[in-house]
């Protein structure tokens, strides 16, 4: 029984993850614990909304600069996307009561 254990590393168990799952963690991570700094009231709406939103925006941009996976992710695109995600944290904290 042998298996390519390098392809097998590279796609988990749905797939390859996406810099836009990595980024809705991000944000999550960083807005939990902000609120919790904070000692402001945390919904799951508003986590659960905002991380989506990024999720996709991310998947579309990816794909649009990518042209569907064909070519290389730039690395602008993953340092853009993380600073997206702690902007969007620290704002939704400083906006929220």
């Amino acid at each position: 029984m042998t298996t390519n254990k390098k392809k097998l590393n590279e796609t988990g168990v749905l797939g390859p993850l996406s810099n836009g799952f990595y980024v809705a963690l991000v944000y999550g991570m960083l807005f939990v614990s902000l609120m919790l700094v904070t000692d402001k009231e945390l919904t799951i709406h508003v986590l659960a909304i905002s991380a989506l939103v990024l999720f996709l925006v991310v998947r579309v941009t990816e794909n649009f600069v990518t042209r569907g996976g064909k070519k290389d992710t730039p690395q602008w695109i993953i340092v853009g996307s993380f600073v997206i995600a702690v902007l969007t944290a620290i704002g939704m904290t400083v906006i929220l009561n």
